[in-house]
């Protein structure tokens, strides 16, 4: 009997995976099923594509909705989850053949990856307040035992940091549900949209202001981004292109799922959020220009990265939409490229500091090409797939005579060009390149495989950007309409 098309395997696989980790560790099957799971739900994600364009699916749970709990899977969700699985595969593919990462091919790290990815799934996929909290909580979770995955002192730290910063915005989020319970008698979010509008205005606000304080934070965005940079900075590379891929593009998309539902009106969500991406896309590009940290660096560029999708999303019109979500895509790509390779050149020289990795890129001239070409792409520049994204946000606010943002964006791309050049320019500087301290090994040549393969599809989808076109689109629609996003959901009911 064939097994059922539904969106339900995208969390039960993960969890059911990890749950017999113990018999897989025995079997040494650990790093083929990471990588094998999440080919087999790109797959399951196509299958389900023509099923998603006729109408979203909703898979319930226990009773019918509102009072049941469900997943939701229209064009947006299954857009991300794409994404999460496309970039989970390439992470386990690379620690598969990248034998320089022993702290990432056991049990424990098998684990706590199927589970992040898990909970990111859940978080766009529930529609349904207490199980975004619990798919929030085991992501966060899973995200703190991940960052001091490596257990020195800076992972350990790290670990610490993100426990008690993770932990307050859990408890922001956790207030701003028990209101809305206490306020609707709902906790599905199509239920609690339709209703929201007459809960009183004051009590709107400070339900408003948690959110965004727990969401915030989650997502990284300024002025509760301060934590992320240690946080990297301490964390694996490979673990931290997680975290800048997949794990805060799932918190993104709940601070403004969020937002677009329970707010009727979208001028107060231009407002904050626009200013929210603005001041974070601003702050995090200026402060990247003196990091002499590799790692430093990425972080803030990711953050300035968050701010630009924040900032147009933030305005609401569907051209900004689709195209900060095909901005999503290309940055989780280009973040992915640039975490691993900086992983390789780290190793070999035993230390992020620039100094350290000056005249790196003649000695592994492979691994320098790509970080050039990511960096490349997180510019904005042809034929890259940053560009094809930045030009269709860019052109949605031309389109509608709103100039400012364009100004902003484009100023910081110059920052981004200041500081990736200033990297670029150390990786080829003349002279010797110093020599680690410890034994450091060249990475395997199988390891570039998914490296190349990144690389490969920033260029097809700079190239070809229409391929994607019509299903960014459709996500931003589904985005945006919380008219159809109710009504999808309570017309479910019986």
């Amino acid at each position: 009997m064939a097994l059922p098309l539904t969106p339900i395997w995208f969390i039960a696989l993960p969890l059911l995976l990890a749950f017999l980790a113990p018999l897989w560790a025995r079997l040494r099957l650990l790093l083929p099923l990471l990588f094998g799971a999440q080919v087999v739900l790109l797959a399951l994600a196509a299958a389900l594509v023509p099923a998603v364009r006729q109408a979203p699916l909703l898979e319930t749970i226990v009773i019918a909705p509102p009072l049941g709990i469900h997943l939701h899977l229209d064009a947006v969700a299954l857009l991300l989850v794409t994404l999460f699985h496309g970039a989970a595969a390439l992470l386990a593919l690379f620690v598969w053949l990248d034998e320089g990462v022993a702290h990432l091919r056991g049990p424990r790290p098998f684990v706590l990856l199927l589970l992040l990815v898990a909970g990111c799934d859940g978080m766009v996929l529930t529609g349904d307040l207490f199980n975004l909290y619990v798919f929030l909580e085991i992501a966060g979770v899973t995200a703190y035992a991940l960052s001091a995955l490596h257990r020195d002192r800076a992972g350990l730290e790290a670990g610490l940091k993100y426990v008690v910063i993770g932990s307050v915005a859990a408890v922001f989020f956790l207030f701003a549900v028990v209101l809305i319970y206490l306020q609707t008698g709902q906790l599905n979010i199509a239920a609690v949209a339709a209703d929201f509008a007459a809960i009183p205005a004051p009590m709107q606000v400070l339900i408003g202001l948690s959110l965004l304080v727990g969401l915030g934070i989650k997502a990284e965005l300024f002025p509760f981004n301060f934590w992320v940079p240690d946080i990297y900075q301490g964390s694996d590379p490979a673990v931290a292109s997680l975290f800048s891929g997949v794990l805060v593009k799932a918190f993104l998309f709940v601070l403004f799922h969020l937002a677009f539902l329970l707010l009727a009106d979208p001028r107060v969500a231009q407002v904050w959020l626009m200013g929210l991406g603005a001041a974070t896309l601003l702050v995090a590009e200026t402060v990247a220009l003196r990091q002499p940290d590799l790692r430093r660096m990425l972080a803030y560029s990711s953050l300035g990265q968050i701010g630009l999708i924040a900032l147009a999303l933030g305005f609401t019109s569907e051209a900004t939409t689709a195209g900060a979500l095909f901005h999503m895509v290309n940055h989780t790509l280009a973040k992915l490229l640039l975490f691993l390779v900086a992983g390789l050149l780290i190793r070999r020289a035993a230390s992020a500091r620039l100094e350290a990795l000056t005249g790196l890129g003649r000695q592994m001239p492979l691994a320098a090409g790509l970080f050039v070409l990511a960096s490349l792409s997180v510019l904005g520049l042809p034929p890259l797939a940053g560009f094809a994204s930045k030009l269709w946000i860019l052109t949605g606010f031309a389109e509608a005579q709103v100039f400012w943002p364009i100004a902003l964006i484009l100023f910081g791309a110059l920052l981004e060009a200041g500081y990736y050049f200033r990297w670029v320019k150390a990786l080829y500087a003349t002279g010797d390149a110093p020599v680690a301290r410890g034994p450091a090994p060249a990475p395997a040549r199988s390891a570039y495989l998914p490296l190349l393969l990144i690389a490969a599809l920033l260029l097809l989808l700079g190239a070809a950007p229409f391929l994607l076109e019509a299903d960014l689109v459709g996500a931003a629609q589904a985005l945006l309409d919380r008219a159809a996003t109710i009504e999808g959901v309570l017309g479910a009911q019986p």
